[in-house]
């Protein structure tokens, strides 16, 4: 049976980004939770990496829920090893009536939608009736693979209004693994009430890795030619 929908968790970290409305951009970096497998796939069992961009809050849990199970802007990834085979998911931990919610690929795909470094998230990304969709990231089901690393969208209502349409835009960034535990990397929102954000990655591409490799070698190669010059 899959799961309907129901909470993300978010992280915050504070950084400057001149948007209208002088909008501040709260990420936090550095997060490195990995879930642990959930046996009763969230029946009566809490494990897993419970988040909230809003207030900072991220941690990898146990049996035991959070004493404040619903609240605004808190989410909840899970490895389900109720099934054959094991989920990736994620659960929106707030109320959906309040426009809290991960938002989906389209109305016709009602999985978490995947984003990748540099996308904008915002009012006309993918599918976002809070609650309309489903929890799963993969691989039965859903739009990521094993490996895949990438962003989430959140969708998290701003405790200090009054509709559910005050909501803010966010991400979660993350690794799927290739035994479908998920990696909590970093998260963040804009601050302005249905002001889009940018996905910004915290992983290094390879080629990244490529060019401080040659950068590196080619240091090593003055360097000796340096030396030998001086003998």
């Amino acid at each position: 049976m899959r799961h309907l929908i129901p909470s993300l968790v978010f992280a915050v970290t504070t950084a400057l980004l001149p948007t209208v409305g002088r909008a501040t951009v709260h990420t936090y970096e550095n997060i490195n939770l990995t879930t642990p497998i959930n046996p009763a796939g969230t029946g009566s069992d809490g494990t897993g990496v419970w988040f909230n961009p809003l207030t900072g809050y991220a941690e990898s849990r146990g049996f035991l829920y959070p004493s404040t199970f619903f609240t605004d802007g808190q989410f909840w990834l899970v490895m389900d090893g109720s099934f054959t085979q094991t989920e990736a998911e994620i659960y929106t931990q707030g109320f959906f009536s309040r426009g809290n919610g991960v938002i989906y690929q389209s109305s016709s795909n009602l999985n978490p939608a995947y984003f990748g470094d540099g996308a904008t998230i915002g009012t006309s990304s993918g599918y976002q009736p809070p609650g309309a969709g489903y929890v799963d990231l993969g691989p039965t089901f859903g739009n990521w693979t094993a490996g895949e690393h990438g962003f989430l969208g959140l969708t998290i209502r701003n405790p200090a209004g009054s509709l559910a349409t005050d909501i803010f835009y966010g991400y979660a960034e993350i690794t799927v693994n290739a035994d479908y535990s998920i990696t909590l990397l970093s998260m963040g929102y804009n601050d302005v009430v249905g002001a889009s954000i940018t996905t910004v990655s915290t992983v290094p591409e390879p080629s990244t890795f490529a060019l401080a490799a040659v950068g590196l070698a080619g240091s090593i190669f003055l360097r000796r030619r340096k030396a030998k010059a001086t003998l």
